[in-house]
């Protein structure tokens, strides 16, 4: 625990020391061209990969059997454009080595559909007729005839 603090208290003077050389070596309106560019990358991850997680997330949800490893795979899109968007090339190191394709192993395998079912559901594909869980009725179309003066176009 204490190297984790000394970890996260050392961390923004590597950052500071990374532009600081960086700047050194090839200018500071370079290094603040390469500051503005990875802030804009970070920021265009971020806000692109909320609906494509949530996609994600659904999906592996919905298929039963979710893996440690598959629910955090949307995360680490969202902690690279975080981490892009941190000044600093120990940040940027960080996020491209997350957002190279690991294959992971399957890390837990845990069936998720007992754990989503309400007492008493039945599984997709069984027979529901058996349990008078069908509701017949009828229903008729009705549409409405909308005068000329009423309508937007």
């Amino acid at each position: 625990m204490r190297g984790l603090l000394i970890l996260l208290l050392l961390y923004p003077f590597l950052e500071m020391y990374s532009l600081f050389s960086l700047a050194d070596h090839i200018g500071g309106g370079w290094t603040l061209a390469w500051v503005i560019v990875t802030f804009l990358l970070g920021s265009a991850l971020m806000r692109n990969s909320k609906l494509g997680g949530l996609l994600t997330l659904a999906g592996t949800l919905r298929e039963g059997k979710v893996s440690l490893f598959s629910l955090l795979w949307p995360l680490r899109v969202m902690l690279a454009g975080l981490l892009l968007a941190i000044p600093g090339l120990v940040s940027d190191v960080l996020a491209l080595l997350l957002m190279l394709p690991w294959k992971g192993p399957k890390l837990a395998n845990i069936d998720m559909s007992q754990a989503f079912r309400q007492p008493g559901a039945q599984q997709h594909g069984q027979d529901n007729a058996a349990n008078g869980d069908i509701i017949e009725g009828e229903y008729e179309h009705v549409d409405r005839h909308t005068p000329n003066d009423r309508r937007l176009h």
